[in-house]
C-alpha cells in the first residue's frame, strides 16, 4: 500500500510539473551582414567587423559616415553614422532594441502571430508587423522623426500611451514638448533616404 502511494503521489508530482513547466524564450544573437566604416561595442570596447555574432544586451556606436547593418530572423536594421542602439532583447517571437540618438532603417521580416518588433526611443516605442521605415533621434532634445516606407508602425507615446498610426508613404515628427503631433505625408528626402532599405540583405 505504501509503494503504490508512493508511486501515485510521484505520478502526481511529474504530471503537475510537466503541466506547469513553460519553456524559457531562448535568446538568439545578431549578425553584423554589412559594415561600412568604423564602429564598436560598448561589452570590451573594441571596433566591429563584417559578421560578427553581437548577443542581445551589447550596446553599439557607429562612427561618422558609418553604415553597419545588423540581421536577425525577424528582421534587419542599417544604423547610419554617429549613431547608438542597444539590443535589448532577440528571442524566437521578440526583437527589442533602443536607439538613443541617430538613424537607423528598418526591414521587418513577416511575422507571425505572436511575434514582434519593437523600436525604443526616449518618448516612443515603435511596434511593427512586415514593414520598412527610417526613424531619426536627438539625444539632446529627444525630438525625432518615424516615416514610413512600406506597411504600418504605430507609435505609443511614452508619456501618456497615445498611440499613433503611421501608414506607407507618411511620417510622424516626435516633440516631448509638443503634445499636438500629425501625422504628414512623408518628405521626399525621407522617401529617398528609405530607398538604401533595398541594399539590405
Amino acid at each position: 500500500m505504501k509503494r503504490f502511494t508512493f508511486l501515485f503521489f510521484l505520478t502526481v508530482v511529474l504530471v503537475c510539473s510537466f503541466v506547469n513547466c513553460k519553456e524559457e524564450p531562448k535568446s538568439k544573437v545578431f549578425t553584423i551582414s554589412f559594415l561600412k566604416g568604423e564602429a564598436e561595442k560598448s561589452q570590451e570596447p573594441k571596433s566591429l567587423r563584417a559578421y560578427d555574432i553581437l548577443p542581445q544586451s551589447e550596446v553599439i556606436r557607429t562612427a561618422k559616415g558609418a553604415s553597419l547593418d545588423l540581421a536577425s530572423d525577424l528582421g534587419t536594421m542599417r544604423m547610419l553614422g554617429d549613431t547608438v542602439v542597444s539590443l535589448d532583447a532577440l528571442t524566437q517571437d521578440a526583437l527589442s532594441l533602443t536607439v538613443s540618438e541617430g538613424n537607423i532603417l528598418v526591414k521587418a521580416a513577416k511575422l507571425n502571430k505572436g511575434q514582434s518588433l519593437k523600436v525604443v526611443t526616449p518618448t516612443v516605442v515603435a511596434a511593427v508587423r512586415g514593414t520598412q521605415f527610417w526613424g531619426q533621434v536627438n539625444k539632446e532634445t529627444e525630438t525625432g522623426t518615424f516615416a514610413v516606407r512600406d506597411g504600418a508602425v504605430e507609435i505609443t507615446r511614452k508619456s501618456d500611451n497615445v498611440s499613433f498610426t503611421v501608414e506607407k508613404g507618411n511620417a510622424l515628427d516626435i516633440d516631448p514638448k509638443n503634445k499636438d503631433w500629425k501625422i504628414r505625408t512623408a518628405k521626399q528626402g525621407e522617401l529617398d533616404a528609405m530607398s538604401q532599405i533595398d541594399e539590405i540583405k
